[in-house]
C-alpha cells in the first residue's frame, strides 16, 4: 500500500489545497473520496482508509482550506478565504477530477463525516452525475444553533461588517448546547465522542483547530441552510444509494431524529436509502476504539451491496 501526496490550488484563489492518494496493494476496485470534518484534517481517518485500502479501494482524501496542513503550511489555519460555501467542494471537485483522471472507468464513491457529510450532501446535488454511492457518517441535521443563525439578522451583519473577524461568540452561537445532554460535562468538547482520550487527541491535535475566522462558520451555516430542504434531496440523482450513520447520542443530528430526518428526505424523493443509529454513542464513531471496526466494516458491506454487479 503506497501514499502519494497530491498539490492543487484551490477555488478560493489564494490556497494550496495538500491532499492524499492512497492505494491498495492490489487492483483497486473502486475508488473513495473521503470529506473530513469541520476544524480537523483528513489524517484523523487513517484507520478507516487503512481498511479501505485492504478492502482494495484507493483513497483520495484532502485537508480542506483554514484546515489540517492547508492552513498549517501556508499560515491560513482557520481562515478559509473562501468565496462563499461553494468554494469547498469547488475544491472537491477538483479532487475528485485527479483522482479520476488516475483510475480511469472505477467505481466512484463519496465519504462524508459531519461537515464533510454536509459538503458530500451538497457535491452530491451538485456533481453528482458519477457517484456510485454516498456514504454519510455523523450527519449534521436539526442543529439548533444553525437553525437559530440561518435567518438572524445580526449574524449577517457581523459577517458583512467583517468576514475575516474571530468568530467569536458566534462559535458558540451556531454550535449551540452540545453537552447539554451529557450529565457531569467537564469538557466543552465533550460531544465528539465518549471515550475522553478521543477529545483530549483532538484538542490537542496542531492540525486541528476551532480557532475559526467569522468566514468559516458563515459559510458552514449557508450551507446548512441549502442541504436542509426537500429541493436538496431532489437535486440528488435518484440512482446513488445512500448509507447514512451517526450516533444516536450526537447532538449534531438532534441524537437520532435529525439523521431520520435527512434519511426521509432522501426516500421522499425515490433514493434508496440505508440508515443505521449506533446507540449510546456520540459524533465521531468511526474513532471510537470499542466501534471503529464495526463502523468500518457496515461501511464495508455496503459498498459491497453496490458493487456486487460489478465484482470481477
Amino acid at each position: 500500500m503506497s501514499i502519494r501526496e497530491i498539490s492543487f490550488p484551490s477555488a478560493n484563489g489564494r490556497d494550496m489545497i495538500k491532499a492524499w492518494s492512497y492505494s491498495p496493494l492490489g487492483k483497486p476496485r473502486g475508488v473513495i473520496q473521503l470529506i473530513h470534518g469541520f476544524g480537523e484534517h483528513s489524517r484523523r481517518y487513517l484507520h478507516m482508509i487503512s481498511k479501505f485500502q485492504a478492502a482494495d479501494f484507493v483513497v483520495y482524501a484532502d485537508d480542506h482550506i483554514g484546515h489540517g496542513k492547508t492552513g498549517v503550511d501556508s499560515g491560513t489555519l482557520g481562515d478559509p478565504h473562501s468565496k462563499d460555501y461553494h468554494t469547498y467542494f469547488q475544491d472537491e471537485k477538483s479532487l475528485h477530477d485527479i483522482a479520476v483522471k488516475d483510475y480511469p472507468g472505477l467505481p466512484y464513491m463519496l465519504f462524508g463525516h459531519s461537515w464533510g457529510s454536509m459538503l458530500a450532501r451538497a457535491y452530491a446535488a451538485l456533481y453528482g452525475e458519477d457517484i456510485q454511492a454516498l456514504m454519510l457518517c455523523g450527519v449534521v441535521s436539526q442543529l439548533k444553533g444553525c437553525e437559530a443563525e440561518l435567518g438572524d439578522p445580526a449574524f449577517r451583519a457581523a459577517y458583512e461588517k467583517d468576514p475575516y473577524q474571530p468568530a467569536g461568540d458566534w462559535m458558540g452561537r451556531v454550535f449551540l448546547d452540545m453537552t447539554e445532554r451529557i450529565p457531569g460535562s467537564t469538557d466543552g468538547n465533550d460531544w465528539i465522542a465518549r471515550d475522553p482520550r478521543i477529545v483530549a487527541d483532538h484538542r490537542n491535535d496542531p492540525f486541528n483547530s476551532f480557532d475559526v475566522t467569522l468566514q468559516l462558520i458563515w459559510d458552514l451555516v449557508q450551507l446548512y441552510g441549502f442541504i436542509e430542504r426537500k429541493e436538496w434531496a431532489e437535486m440528488v440523482p435518484r440512482d446513488i444509494p445512500v448509507y447514512l450513520i451517526s450516533g444516536d447520542h450526537d447532538p449534531c443530528g438532534n441524537y437520532g431524529e435529525g439523521l431520520y430526518h435527512t434519511a426521509n428526505l432522501l426516500a421522499s424523493t425515490g433514493h434508496a436509502v440505508q440508515v443505521h443509529a449506533y446507540p449510546g454513542y456520540r459524533h465521531e464513531i468511526h474513532n471510537e476504539l470499542d466501534l471503529r471496526d464495526e463502523v468500518e466494516q457496515g461501511l464495508l458491506d455496503f459498498l459491497d451491496g453496490v458493487l456486487v454487479p460489478t465484482k470481477a
